[in-house]
């Protein structure tokens, strides 16, 4: 754990990348749309219609379970104009091997949604409005599991697929490691963690943004690995947050954002 906190320490640093990563959203027609899983089973696709006529789509997925079908049930839905809608499903585990796969469609065609896992990423939400400040947390021990790994690069600035394209990340805390606790008299291991801040785009339509963190492997050559963060929606004055509705069996399991 010494050695742990030790290359916290003295290895972190922050550097500009000369090849921004991609966000990871997918686009129909005038529609935006991203997915994140929440935990093992809770899937999220958000969709956002920036136009001004409401359009009905398609959400499935060719992924099967052991038992040989969907990880979860197709859902058709109505996307509001100038809105965003959430649809939450429950999935089975895939089958061994098997990538999720989210197909959002329309009449016309299909598209594939890159599903997103948060990894050694904390953050409470993927939609979030625009100038608004937006902490995303590191789990530092989960990115130094690895023996191997003696740095972490960060990105000193977010992409944006918006103007500006881009905005500063800064390190709002980082703590953890052992500690004297003088009035007990002993020493004790706090888990290290780190804080991300930057503020988002200002828009009246719609953005996405991301970053990346860069690991840094030691050995025979310098290997460096890059962990693409968290892709959020980022929206303005010109959408709101809205309930989805018109199910093909009647449910209604969409929410509404506060």
């Amino acid at each position: 754990m010494r050695k742990l906190f030790t290359a916290l320490v003295l290895l972190l640093v922050i550097s500009g990348t000369a090849f921004a990563v991609q966000p990871r959203e997918a686009y129909l027609g005038n529609l935006t749309a991203i997915a994140w899983l929440e935990g093992n089973n809770t899937l999220n696709l958000a969709i956002a219609n920036e136009s001004n006529a409401r359009t009905v789509v398609s959400i499935s997925t060719e992924t099967r379970d052991t038992r040989w079908r969907p990880v979860f049930e197709s859902r058709r839905i109505t996307v509001p104009a100038r809105s965003i809608v959430v649809e939450t499903f429950r999935i089975e585990p895939p089958r061994r091997g098997e990538a999720l796969e989210v197909i959002l469609g329309d009449l016309r065609r299909n598209v594939v949604v890159p599903v997103q896992e948060s990894g050694i990423f904390k953050i409470d939400s993927y939609i979030v409005p625009a100038n608004t400040q937006l902490d995303v947390g590191v789990d530092l021990k989960s990115a130094f599991s690895d023996s191997r790994v003696s740095r972490l690069v960060l990105d000193e600035f977010f992409y944006s697929t918006g103007a500006p394209s881009r905005g500063r990340i800064q390190v709002k805390s980082f703590e953890g490691g052992w500690k004297y606790i003088p009035s007990r008299n002993s020493v004790e291991y706090v888990e290290p963690e780190m804080i991300l801040s930057m503020r988002t785009p200002q828009t009246n339509g719609l953005v996405a943004l991301t970053f990346s963190i860069t690991k840094v492997i030691d050995g025979y050559r310098v290997v460096e690995e890059e962990v693409p963060g968290p892709t959020i929606m980022v929206y303005g004055r010109n959408l709101r947050m809205a309930r989805s509705s018109d199910y093909s069996d009647g449910s209604d399991t969409g929410w509404i954002s506060k």
